[in-house]
């Protein structure tokens, strides 16, 4: 048996069988026909069918799908469908399938994107056709409302530096609760994505405002809840990062006579800013292998100096 979204995904795909057959729509001399709509050499049927392609692709594991010349296939296939729309040239009153179909696609791309509140609208006004698709389209609104409502910024002032910390904890803990809320679904991944993103300002604002310390707690914590990130590596070459600057300040400190240099806890600091950069070059992308790779080579550098002048 089909649950809704399945059944909502074949509903648009017999929309799609009827529309790739269908040889009479009724025209006018501002009006392109379905058969003979195309936008940059893409036929109506392959605009929309190579956008579903992705529709279930999980960008928070895994980078977001490529055209052959390296162009975001979302934003690639919204370019197609907005204007396939303008060479339609029909307003919302006048849609037919087609143009329905076209912007529920183009709602999907928006969403996609992350560009929730245009999404929603775009939703919304397939919701009220009373199409096959309505029904999705208006759940497809209700979560971008959602999503558009955690995106934004505080609607409480910032009044000092914790009220930002505090704004960032709880959206956090607001997209966290969205991915586990819509777990199984194609709004999972784009939930998760946004939880990182957020939780990624949050290191940013302990590591400007606090010390390494907490920036280290903070950051392991990132690593820690985001392990099938896509951007896994990238977490660690921070968290590295910072381990590093931590051993540099222990050395810093000592040179500047402000208190006696620690050996143990300079080389603790160390060996774990080498862990982590390690871990980062085990990354199946060369880019974060070749960084890793580079940030190792350099704190090793570093390293053979201030041993040196510590002894």
């Amino acid at each position: 048996m089909l649950g809704p979204r399945s059944l909502a995904t074949a509903r648009l795909g017999a929309l799609l069988l009827v529309l790739g057959g269908c040889q009479s729509f009724p025209t006018s001399p501002s009006r392109i026909p379905a058969d003979e709509l195309s936008a940059g050499g893409y036929s109506l049927t392959l605009i929309v069918s190579e956008l579903q392609m992705h529709l279930h692709d999980d960008t928070y594991r895994t980078s977001r799908a490529m055209t052959a010349d390296g162009r975001n296939v979302f934003a690639m296939a919204l370019w197609r469908i907005e204007r396939a729309q303008r060479l339609r040239s029909m307003a919302p009153a006048e849609w037919e399938n087609v143009d329905i179909v076209f912007e529920q696609a183009r709602a999907r791309a928006l969403d996609r994107l992350r560009r929730y509140p245009e999404a929603a609208e775009a939703y919304e006004r397939v919701s009220v056709t009373g199409s096959l698709l309505a029904e999705q389209a208006t759940e497809g609104a209700h979560v971008m409302r959602r999503f558009a409502r955690y995106s934004g910024p505080s609607v409480d002032p910032i009044r000092v530096p914790e009220d930002e910390l505090a704004f960032l904890d709880t959206r956090v803990e607001q997209w966290r609760d969205l991915a586990w809320e819509y777990r199984g679904t194609p709004y999972e991944p784009l939930a998760r994505e946004e939880a990182e993103a957020w939780e990624m300002l949050r290191v940013d604002w302990i590591a400007r405002n606090r010390g390494p310390e907490e920036a280290i707690k903070a950051c392991r914590w990132l690593v820690e809840r985001n392990h099938a990130s896509k951007l896994y590596a990238k977490h660690l070459i921070q968290l590295g990062d910072l381990y590093a600057e931590a051993a540099q300040r222990v050395h810093l400190r000592s040179r500047a006579k402000l208190v006696p240099f620690n050996a143990d806890r300079y080389e603790a600091l160390l060996d774990q800013a080498l862990a982590a950069y390690e871990l980062a070059g085990e990354a199946r992308k060369p880019g974060p292998r070749r960084e890793a790779l580079m940030k190792i080579q350099a704190l090793l550098a570093y390293h053979q100096g201030t041993f040196g002048h510590a002894q």
